[in-house]
C-alpha cells in the first residue's frame, strides 16, 4: 500500500499480557511482515527486571524506558532524532504523554505524526491528558468501538473527525480452528458429564468475576456440572482475595480454577465447551471475544462498551446486562445445553470478525489512515 514508512509503536506497558500491548504488537508485526521499518518501545520502572515476556526475540528494535523519569525525555527525544519516523503510535495515556512532550516539546519535532489507541470508555484520568487529546498537535486518535468514539465525543468534547474506529484484530496463527485442547482438558481432569467454561481474564474489579461466580453457582444448583478456569494475570491482590472469600461462601470453589498468566490461551478456548466474559465496566470491545469467535467457540458476555458491536445477542452470542449473575447463568445454561444453538451463533460470529477483525483489514485501515495524516501535515507545513 504506497511507501514503506518508518513506525515507531510506544508502548506503556512494561509486559506483554494485557489486551493492548498484544494488540499493538499485533499491528507492529503485520507492519513490519508488509516491509515498513517498526520500532517498539516499552516502559520499564528504574530498577525492576525485565519482565519474560519482554525477553522473547523481535524481529524488530525494541527499547526500553522509565517513561516516568524525565531524563528518558530527553533519551526519547534524541533517539527519535535519529531514527527520524514517519509515525509515532502511542498505545495508553502514559506513552502518549511521553511521545508527546519528547517529540513535540524538547525536540520540537513537528514532522512525525502521532496516533494514540484509545480502548476503553473510561473518562481521560486528568487534566494533562485532555489538554494532550485536545491539542492541535496530536494528530489522531484510532478508537476500538463505536462506544469509545461516542464516550470521547460525548464525554471528553473531542472532535468526531479527529477519531477513527478501526477494531482490533488477533493473531490468526494461533487463535484459528483445529487447535487441539484435549491436552489442556485432560490437564484439568475435565470429567465426561462436565462442562468446561473459560474465561479470559485478567483479575481486576473490572472483570466481574464475583457475578460470574454467582452464576456457576445458579448453574450447579440447577444440576449441570462445570468447572471455569480465568485465564490472566492477578493484577489486584484485594480483589482476588474477595473473589476467593466469595467462592467459599458459594460453595464453588472446587468449581474455579485461577491460572495466572498463560502462553497457551488459544488451546485453552479450544478445550472449553464455552467463552464467557463478565466485565462490569470500562473496556471498549473484550478481545477474548474477538479471539473465541475465531475459533468458532460459542460466546457468552456483559453488554458494556462496545462488547455489543461484535456480539449481537441471539446471532453472534449471548449478551446480558452486566453484574446480572441470574441473567448471565441464564445465558451460560442455554449455550452450553442448546449445542446446535451455540454452533449457529458460533458460526456467525466467526464470519463477523472475518469481515471486521482480520489482520489484513486492520493493518490497511491504519495504514491509509497515517497516509492521509501524512499528506495533511505536508499541506500543512
Amino acid at each position: 500500500m504506497g511507501q514503506k514508512l518508518t513506525i515507531v509503536h510506544v508502548f506503556t506497558h512494561s509486559s506483554v499480557t494485557r489486551g493492548g500491548a498484544v494488540q499493538g504488537l499485533v499491528l507492529a508485526k503485520k507492519q513490519f511482515k508488509e516491509g515498513h521499518s517498526i520500532f517498539c518501545l516499552f516502559h520499564k520502572p528504574s530498577g525492576a527486571p525485565l519482565d519474560r515476556t519482554l525477553q522473547r526475540g523481535f524481529h524488530f528494535p525494541v527499547f526500553h524506558f522509565d517513561m516516568k523519569n524525565p531524563l528518558s525525555y530527553l533519551r526519547f527525544a534524541r533517539l527519535m532524532q535519529d531514527i527520524s519516523p514517519d509515525v509515532v503510535h502511542c498505545h495508553r495515556n502514559l506513552a502518549l504523554l511521553f511521545a508527546f512532550f519528547s517529540l513535540r516539546w524538547i525536540a520540537r519535532a513537528k514532522n512525525p505524526v502521532i496516533v494514540i489507541n484509545r480502548g476503553t470508555t473510561y473518562d481521560l484520568p486528568n487534566w494533562i491528558v485532555r489538554y494532550v487529546f485536545r491539542s492541535e498537535e496530536l494528530d489522531h486518535i484510532i478508537a476500538v468501538a463505536e462506544a469509545v468514539k461516542r464516550s470521547l465525543v460525548e464525554r471528553e468534547g473531542i472532535p468526531s473527525d479527529k477519531v477513527t474506529v478501526i477494531y482490533g484484530s488477533y493473531d490468526e496463527d494461533r487463535f484459528r480452528e483445529g487447535v487441539n485442547g484435549e491436552v489442556f482438558r485432560k490437564e484439568l481432569m475435565v470429567k465426561p458429564d462436565e462442562y468446561l467454561v473459560a474465561c479470559i481474564s485478567a483479575v481486576d474489579r473490572r472483570k466481574g468475576l464475583e457475578y460470574l461466580a454467582r452464576a456457576v453457582k445458579m448453574i450447579n444448583d440447577g444440576g449441570i456440572s462445570i468447572k471455569c478456569v480465568v485465564a490472566g494475570r492477578i493484577e489486584d491482590d484485594t480483589y482476588y482475595r474477595f473473589v476467593s472469600k466469595e467462592l467459599e461462601r458459594l460453595g464453588v470453589s472446587h468449581c474455579f480454577i485461577f491460572l495466572g498468566h498463560r502462553e497457551d490461551v488459544p488451546e485453552i478456548i479450544a478445550a472449553a465447551d464455552l467463552s464467557v466474559s463478565s466485565s462490569v465496566i470500562g473496556e471498549g470491545l473484550t478481545g477474548a471475544l474477538r479471539e473465541s469467535l475465531a475459533m468458532r467457540k460459542p460466546v457468552v458476555a456483559t453488554a458494556i462498551s462496545g462488547n455489543s458491536e461484535l456480539i449481537v445477542d441471539g446471532e453472534t452470542g449471548w449478551l446480558v446486562p452486566p453484574a446480572n449473575p441470574l441473567l448471565l447463568a441464564k445465558a451460560m445454561t442455554e449455550a452450553l445445553l442448546n449445542r446446535e444453538e451455540a454452533v449457529r451463533r458460533a458460526l456467525n460470529g466467526y464470519e463477523m470478525v472475518q469481515k471486521m477483525c482480520s489482520q489484513e483489514i486492520r493493518y490497511k485501515r491504519v495504514i491509509a489512515l497515517y497516509q492521509r495524516l501524512l499528506e495533511k501535515r505536508k499541506v500543512l507545513s
